[in-house]
Parts: structure tokens; sequence; C-alpha cells
């Protein structure tokens, strides 16, 4: 099983290249993330009003610091080398790129690749806004969640891509981040109904 996570990273790691670099670069980074979401808050804003998108804003918030911190306690207790990493024994064969557009402004991709693998904070947190808001937008458009997994998918590849997580890393969190997405959104219908129900989302444009 290790040594087909291994292989299955390196094939899709190392079959990038520069001239695609910056689409995945684009993709992973959390600041390109933030207004992305802004928008689909003041989308909800316009199709419905200010109260009913703020709540929604606060369960994101909620859910996206949960999943978070979540992913960060099983990383520090797994404790497993990224492929980047030089306790790896695989950084001759792994192409590290950028993490992120705007990395500079954090840490370095050295100071990255030498923090914990497993699992996937970006995947878990993209998937499980993939499902939270995708089922909320349904209302909108029946399409909505599918393009939210599409999203969320191309953002977990991105973390292979870049040379941050092993597939392993990616799939766990995937389906960790969707566990909570759905439970999330359960929590939100139950307490739309039974407490906050005049601040429902109901398209009305």
């Amino acid at each position: 099983m290790k040594n087909l996570d291994k292989e299955l990273l390196l094939w899709l790691n190392n079959w990038g290249s520069e001239s695609i670099d910056f689409f995945w670069v684009f993709l992973t980074d959390k600041f390109i993330a933030i207004p992305f979401f802004g928008i689909l808050i003041l989308l909800i804003w316009y199709k419905s009003n200010f109260k009913t998108a703020f709540v929604v804003g606060v369960f994101l918030l909620a859910l996206v610091g949960f999943t978070d911190l979540f992913a960060t306690l099983i990383k520090n207790w797994v404790e497993r080398p990224r492929p980047c990493s030089v306790h790896s024994n695989l950084t001759d064969q792994v192409r590290v790129v950028r993490d992120g557009l705007f990395s500079s402004l954090t840490k370095s991709n050295a100071e990255k690749c030498e923090k914990f693998s497993f699992f996937s904070s970006h995947a878990a947190v993209s998937f499980a806004l993939a499902v939270f808001l995708g089922r909320l937008l349904q209302k909108l458009r029946k399409a909505a969640l599918l393009w939210m997994l599409l999203w969320a998918f191309l953002v977990s590849v991105s973390r292979i891509y870049l040379g941050f997580h092993y597939p392993s890393d990616i799939f766990v969190g995937g389906v960790v981040g969707m566990v909570f997405g759905f439970i999330a959104f359960e929590i939100y219908q139950l307490v739309i109904k039974n407490y906050l129900s005049k601040f429902a989302f109901k398209p009305n444009k």
C-alpha cells in the first residue's frame, strides 16, 4: 500500500511542468480562496438578505476552524513527514513548486516541507466547504454540489502536484472533510428549522 501511495505521488507530481504550474499554484492558495468564498456569501446575500448570509458565514467560519484544527491535531499526532521533507527519502524524486501565489508572505517552501503530512488540511477544508455550500446552493442551481466537489478535488490534487502531500493524505482528508461538511449542514438545517427559521436561505431573485 505504501509503495502504491509513493508511486501515485511520483506519477502525479512528476507529470507537472512549468507551463501549467501557475494553474495549480493558483488553485492551492488560501489567499485566493478567501475572496472566492466571499463572493459566494455576497451571492447568498443578494439572493436573500444580509442576516441569512451572516448566519451562513458564521457556520462556514466555524466549519473551517474546526476542520483545520482537527487536521492539525491529527498531523501532530501521526507525525508523518511530507514527501518534500528531508526526512521522507524522496527529496531527490519529488518536484516541489511554490505553495501558493503568496506563499512568501507566510513561510518558505523549506519551512512548509518540514510540517507534517497526514492528513491534508487543504483537502479536508475544501471538501467540507464544498459539501456545505454545494448543498445550500442547490437551491439556486442543481449542479452546484457537483461544481463545488470538482473545485475541492482540483484543490486536493494540487497538493500532490506541488509536492506537499501523498495521495493517501488527500483521500483521508477528503473523506473527513465531506463527513464534517455533511454534519455541519445537518446542524445548520436543524438550527434554522428550530431557532432561526426567518433566516432560512430562500432565494427570492
